[in-house]
């Protein structure tokens, strides 16, 4: 109907009738856009993130290393304890079973919610730049909790890309063709 008057009518808009059709034509009352997040938000999410597998993945290991490490030993002799021939196994064994369990935190609450904890409270999330977010997407961005080399690599290399890309792209997210992304509001 307002189209068709509008056709009929080219002097139809004034400011009285103009008010009146407004409301009518049901826009958006905020234009919003989606950008790349800020490093700040991101380097914050993370270290909630790490809090968290602090307290979900690492804590239940703690008990495992006061059985082993004798108490009264300072850093320097629990160190060189367990760098030993005899615990080098253990040690091995239990870092891969901790950097799958972060790798899951990772990889699942990214791939069901395209956020994880830390992400959700900074109001960030990952984004494809295909279509959807995919289970290998979510692994390929994760593979930087790999503690085994060549991936130990990453732990460098990785977060130093975002501060050279336009887009604040970690070299993971670029290989896996994601972003972590925020809403702006343009007020």
């Amino acid at each position: 109907y307002i189209l068709l008057k509008l056709k009929l009518n080219p002097n139809f808009i004034n400011n009285r009738e103009l008010a009146k059709v407004m409301p009518k034509l049901n826009l958006p009352k905020e234009k919003t856009f989606i950008g790349p997040a800020l490093i700040w938000k991101r380097l914050v999410a993370f270290f909630i993130d790490v809090l968290i597998i602090n307290l979900i993945v690492l804590f239940p290991f703690r008990g495992l290393f006061e059985a082993i490490i004798p108490k009264e030993y300072s850093f320097s002799e629990a160190y060189r304890f367990l760098s030993s021939v005899d615990y080098t196994g253990h040690i091995i064994s239990i870092s891969i079973v901790i950097s799958f369990l972060v790798i899951l935190y990772f990889t699942m609450l990214e791939n069901k919610m395209g956020q994880t904890i830390g992400k959700r409270l900074m109001k960030i999330y990952i984004v494809s730049e295909t279509n959807s977010l995919k289970t290998w997407q979510a692994i390929v961005r994760n593979m930087v909790f790999i503690p085994v080399f060549p991936f130990i690599l990453l732990w460098i290399i990785d977060p130093l890309m975002m501060f050279f890309t336009k887009t604040n792209q970690r070299l993971t997210e670029i290989l896996s063709k994601t972003r972590v992304v925020e809403k702006y509001n343009l007020q």
